[in-house]
């Protein structure tokens, strides 16, 4: 997906959710081109798919429909820092 996206999906969670996303930083994994796995501290294992023109979580607070969850915002972080972060770290790693 596109920054844009990414971006739009921040933009429409919480700070308060934006903010307990950074605990999942490194529990995100992709396992597909749309797909990811984030591990809860507990060890439960969320998916989180892009589902046509939006993406979905399978954790209670997204089923429960209040919106973007803390899984998704990790994943979107992930994505931005994929598009915008590592491109520019590894032009960096060239130079020196």
């Amino acid at each position: 997906m596109k920054k844009e996206f990414w971006i739009k999906v921040l933009n429409k969670a919480s700070l308060a959710v934006r903010r307990r996303a950074s605990a999942y930083l490194d529990s995100v994994r992709k396992v597909s081109s749309n797909e990811w796995v984030v591990e809860s501290g507990e060890g439960v294992c969320y998916s989180v798919r892009l589902r046509g023109n939006d993406v979905v979580c399978t954790c209670p607070y997204y089923a429960l429909e209040k919106g973007y969850c803390k899984h998704i915002c990790a994943v979107a972080v992930q994505e931005l820092a994929l598009i915008e972060v590592y491109p520019w770290l590894k032009k960096l790693k060239e130079r020196l």
